[in-house]
């Protein structure tokens, strides 16, 4: 019988690996493959307009802030509250618009470390199966799938 998981490359993966081999499995029937992540993912990284729109919304909180305080500070200044709230405001959506956008921008074009997905292939007897099984749910396998 032929057991095929996919894992995350993970400490799980090892622990797993381990129980398996105290089941009486040796290492020769265990087959890993690390799938490379070759081409370029768009569903692992963020896109430019993903960057865009959470920047907008940081630069927005923290107009919002400052605008508050700006409000309460207007209340001494001679040109008023709400003038002083304008400005902070717009001076806060800038902060928070350019320091996000520019901090994230270059690591959303990176690709991310780690988090490669692992085969794991097991040739097993029988009686073993369910056991092996049971071993790979616990430690968090994505999928398993058994061939005869």
């Amino acid at each position: 019988m032929f057991l095929v998981g996919s894992f995350n490359q993970s400490v799980e993966l090892e622990i797993a690996l381990s129980k398996i081999e105290e089941l009486g499995v040796t290492p020769e029937k265990i087959l890993i493959v690390f799938m490379n992540d070759h081409l370029p993912s768009r569903s692992k990284k963020k896109s430019l307009e993903e960057v865009q729109s959470t920047a907008f919304e940081i630069g927005i909180a923290i107009a919002t802030g400052l605008s508050v305080i700006g409000a309460s500070i207007g209340f001494k200044l001679p040109i008023g509250p709400i003038f002083t709230g304008l400005l902070f405001a717009l001076v806060g959506f800038l902060l928070g618009f350019i320091t996000y956008y520019f901090t994230n921008r270059k690591k959303s074009l990176k690709h991310p470390k780690g988090g490669h997905d692992v085969i794991l292939i097991i040739q097993c007897p029988k009686e073993h199966l369910n056991e092996i099984k049971e071993i790979l749910w616990k430690n968090h396998a994505l999928s398993i799938g058994v061939r005869n």
